[in-house]
């Protein structure tokens, strides 16, 4: 434990080196308020403006009746997995944990809307290329197997890559249809 160089009071938490030509030529140990005064404290985060941080979250402002009294949906239910409350999530802006998303579903549905202009994952594919592919006879599976072993024998290897692509996504497939079915 060491006292800070610049006021001798407090512990000293920040060590500035001097450097020159690769070599460390002396060392100041400081605390953080005299490095503050120093300018060598370390950047601290950036805040949201509070402007910013009220628009995104708009939907959770509450609401008011026609007389003008607040008139905020009281949910207190806090999140299983990490115990967030519904205020530290308006207040940070950001949600704990994967089950919150189901426990607050029904404020966040709203906000996703107005925010991402869809409350639903479209996802990268179209939605041609996300149907499930249909079903292989297991007779044509033993034939591509076939004509896959007698171009390997043949020696004509483009026509065998294109069976064994062929032959893997028939298996494939036919894995996910029978997951799908348990």
């Amino acid at each position: 434990m060491q006292y800070c160089t610049a006021c001798q009071k407090a512990i000293a938490t920040i060590v500035v080196m001097d450097l020159s030509e690769g070599s460390v030529t002396g060392s100041q140990h400081v605390c953080a308020e005299c490095a503050e005064l120093l300018g060598v404290a370390p950047a601290k985060p950036p805040k949201l403006p509070s402007a910013m941080l009220e628009d995104l979250l708009g939907g959770f402002k509450p609401q008011k009746d026609s007389k003008g009294h607040s008139r905020e949906t009281p949910q207190t239910e806090c999140c299983p997995g990490c115990g967030m409350a519904p205020a530290v999530f308006r207040a940070k802006g950001r949600l704990g944990c994967p089950r919150c998303y189901t426990t607050f579903r029904t404020d966040l549905m709203p906000l996703l809307q107005r925010i991402h202009e869809s409350q639903m994952h479209t996802g990268r594919l179209p939605s041609t290329m996300s149907q499930a592919p249909a079903p292989i006879d297991p007779q044509d599976l033993s034939d591509l197997r076939q004509k896959l072993e007698d171009a390997v024998r043949g020696e004509r290897y483009e026509e065998a890559a294109e069976l064994r692509d062929q032959l893997r996504r028939a298996e494939l497939g036919e894995a996910a249809e029978g997951e799908e079915s348990n």
